[in-house]
This record gives C-alpha cells, structure tokens and sequence, in this order.
C-alpha cells in the first residue's frame, strides 16, 4: 500500500512539474467562507466540548496524540483498512472496480473470507494535485465472544484524505490534508459491554524526509508540520500545531529529536518541546509549558502512532493496521 502511494504521488508530481498553470485572465480572490475547513470532522468538533489543558496528566494526552507524525498515522488508517481482517486480504471483498483510468472504488456490504463484516464504500482518485480518498461509512464490523455472548466491535470511517507531493523533484515534500470521523464500536472481552466513541480529525501536515515506525534503525531523518483540530466525542476536541518535529532514528528511535507542538483549548496553551537529541531517554521525555510557565518534563511522549495511548485514542483499528505495516515492513 506505501509503495503504491509514493509512486502514485511522484507519478501525480511529475504531471505537475511538466504543466503550466492555467491562465485565467483575471486574479481569483477567494470566498471567506471557502478558507474554512469542512467535512465531517469539522462538523463532528463543532458538536464537541472543549478539551481540557489544566494539567501534567491533560498535557500528555494530547501530546501522544496530537503532534504531526501522529496525525499522519492516523490518517494513513482509514487507507489500511483492508489488513484488518486478520489473515490475507481478499480479493473479492470489499469489491473492487475501475471507475475510470484514475478512479478505483471499493464496494462493502459483504463479508471476506476471514469473516471480517464490510461496509459502506471508498472512492480513490488520482489528479495532478495527488490522491483524494472519500470514505462513505467505509469499514469493518467484526464479532466479539465473551461468555458464551456474542456482540459486535465496529470501526467506520467517513470523510476525504489527500496525499500529494509538492517542491523539488529530488527532495519533494508530501502533503497530507485530512477531513474525517472514525466511528467506533468496542465491545468488552469479557462483558460483552458496547462502548461507542467518535473520533474527529480536521488537519492539515507536510512530510519531508521518510517516515519511519519507529523500529528501523536505519530510518533516515524527517521533518514535520502542521495545524488543525482534533478529537473525540468523550474528550472534546483542541487545536494543535506541530513546528519542525525532527524525526531521526539515528539520534534516537524513541522519541522526537526536536521541534515543538502546541496545543490549545479555549483557555489554556500547552508548549511541548521535543529533544531527544540530546536526552533520549527510555522513558521518552518532552519538555513542557503551560500558558507559558515551564512545568518540566513528560514522559511517555513517543513519536510514533504505535505507541499504547494514541493507539487507543485513534481506535482498534488503526492500531491493527499500524501493526500489520509495521511486519510489512520488516519483510
């Protein structure tokens, strides 16, 4: 599925690079309105509460979860999806087919030979500005035993996700834009008990560099940023923005070399600052403010979306599939 992505990406760049752009004859200026975010996500966070920022124990969950790389794993979920099935991908279902030369469509309403239940419908276009995928209540339903019960675990998604690539052809920067809610049903292995959450995202992020899950030592370094909201029916929602996270394996795997993400609530602020090029520790530490004041350190503030926490907040099924990618990839 990466590989796939980078070279549909470099395919859509190279299309970029060689055009011209189109000549309208007159200045475009945009509509206010237009300059706003919207999709499901937004309108999801716009129901939500604000999220609180009023301690050490508020600051690292919003630090686990809320910084660029994170984001970006999060919104790589919905696109792997298809491994979540617990054994090989079927070919047959969820349906595959060709729209058009640059479209591809994938059908639910069936289930797959691992007994994994899908539903809804994704559509995945390709363009000169990169890869646009529209999730309509696309995902996977699955049974859950538990003392002789039987109950459903359900993760559904609903929204766009645009990949792109933007710069100079030898050292391009990916683009990542994401717009979507994550609909899902846990149910409790032993009590058969249904919890229900929805998790919403609205951002908008830059990748330059490679990215890594945090488990080759080999992974070169990778710069991030980005802005937006995120948040869950049960936490509410802040606002986030990630300043030149440094990424390197080399310097150190558990944590961010450096850089800074700040988050945001209606009343307070939250600065966390990473450095883990020159304390990388076991523990992963981030140094952090709170409306200005410095409060210490944080620990558990990993930079990758594997780790327990964000895990959990971005639901099972991200989880799933960051695991199968990460096998994937040691293959």
């Amino acid at each position: 599925m990466r590989s796939r992505l980078f070279s549909l990406l470099a395919m859509s760049w190279l299309c970029v690079a060689c055009g011209d752009p189109e000549e309208t004859g007159e200045e475009q200026k945009p509509n206010p309105e237009d300059t706003q975010p919207k999709g499901p996500g937004s309108d999801a966070m716009n129901g939500f509460q604000q999220g609180s920022l009023a301690n050490a124990e508020d600051a690292a969950f919003w630090a686990r979860t809320g910084s660029a790389p994170n984001v970006y794993f999060a919104t790589m979920g919905p696109s792997l999806l298809d491994v979540l099935g617990g054994g090989e991908s079927d070919a047959t279902c969820p349906a595959t087919t060709k729209v058009d030369e640059l479209t591809e469509r994938k059908v639910g309403n069936c289930t797959d030979k691992n007994g994994v239940e899908w539903v809804g419908s994704l559509e995945e276009k390709t363009s000169f500005t990169g890869i646009t995928t529209t999730y309509s209540g696309f995902g996977t339903v699955r049974d859950v035993v538990c003392e002789g019960k039987t109950a459903k675990a359900r993760a559904v998604y609903t929204g766009t996700v645009v990949m792109g690539i933007t710069g100079a052809k030898d050292n391009p920067t990916q683009t990542f834009t994401s717009n979507f809610v994550l609909e899902t049903v846990a149910a409790d292995s032993d009590t058969c008990a249904e919890t229900s959450l929805t998790t919403a995202v609205e951002y908008k992020g830059t990748l330059l560099g490679t990215p890594s899950t945090g488990e080759s030592s080999e992974s070169g370094p990778s710069t991030w940023n980005g802005a937006g909201r995120i948040g869950t029916s049960k936490a509410g929602f802040i606002s986030v923005e990630t300043k030149d996270e440094v990424m390197d394996s080399k310097l150190c795997a558990g944590e961010a070399a450096s850089g800074k993400t700040l988050l945001s609530s209606d009343k307070n602020t939250v600065e966390i600052t990473y450095d883990g090029a020159t304390d990388c520790a076991d523990s992963s530490t981030v140094q952090w403010s709170l409306n200005g004041a410095a409060q210490g350190k944080l620990e558990g503030i990993m930079c990758s979306a594997a780790n327990g926490p964000t895990a959990a907040f971005w639901g099972a099924a991200l989880f799933g599939a960051l695991g199968l990618m990460r096998r994937r990839a040691r293959n």
